[in-house]
């Protein structure tokens, strides 16, 4: 994929007229990555922005007892390391990116895509709307791990993916994101076996199934009341 077709998809560049979709292009660096890859650790210095073109990345960040939490899944069209823009030098990334499926990532240096930025203030805005946003998940996903218990933070979790990758059909919510158990867990420091257990709790009460691989939630109401 070009640099120029993948701006394209990115909606925080799709918008920019022409020229400026092509000054981006020109300092837009893309490799290959593999899955299992590590692309940068938590506390590795800061430096590029990620965009990823084809793919999935899992952004994760480790407790004080060792847990390792999963904070987000990026795929195709999503950009990540954005805390790291206009950061002092010397700041570090605040989380680890590693590849859950094999694809190819972009990147752009922050000093290059900061100069842009100066230079574009629109885009800008907009960029720090989007790393709000994206600050905001953070915040909540480390918020149901601390405050509540393993069934309303597998609760919080569930709504908090339909609402990040959720498709409206016939059937209720469908997450549109392969997750085993294990997978589950990992958003808020569970493990597989107690995932399990909850979630037949909620398939027994027709509240979350799992159909051709997805997680369908048929009634979101009676599992919002499980959030205290």
């Amino acid at each position: 994929m070009s640099s120029t077709c993948f701006i394209d998809n990115i909606p925080i560049f799709s918008a920019l007229p022409a020229d400026q979709r092509g000054q981006i292009s020109e300092i837009i660096q893309t490799k290959k990555m593999t899955k299992g890859e590590v692309l940068f650790h938590e506390y590795d210095p800061a430096e590029a922005i990620f965009f990823i073109n084809e793919g999935k990345v899992r952004i994760s960040k480790s407790t004080p007892d060792g847990k390792e939490i999963t904070l987000s899944i990026r795929q195709p069209g999503d950009m990540f390391a954005e805390v790291a823009l206009f950061s002092k030098g010397g700041n570090t990334y605040p989380a680890t990116a590693a590849c859950i499926e094999g694809g190819f990532v972009s990147f752009i240096k922050n000093d290059e895509l900061e100069s842009f930025l100066l230079q574009h203030p629109q885009l800008a805005i907009s960029m720090f709307r989007f790393v709000s946003e994206r600050l905001r998940i953070s915040q909540t996903t480390l918020r149901d791990v601390a405050l509540y218990g393993k069934f309303g933070a597998l609760a919080a979790t569930l709504v908090r993916l339909s609402e990040e990758y959720g498709v409206v059909n016939n059937d209720g919510i469908t997450i549109k994101l392969k997750l085993t158990h294990e997978d589950l867990g990992s958003f808020f420091g569970a493990t597989r076996e107690s995932v399990t257990r909850l979630m037949n709790q909620l398939k027994q009460q027709n509240i979350v199934t799992k159909k051709d691989g997805y997680l369908v939630i048929h009634n979101m109401d009676l599992l919002q009341n499980y959030i205290n």
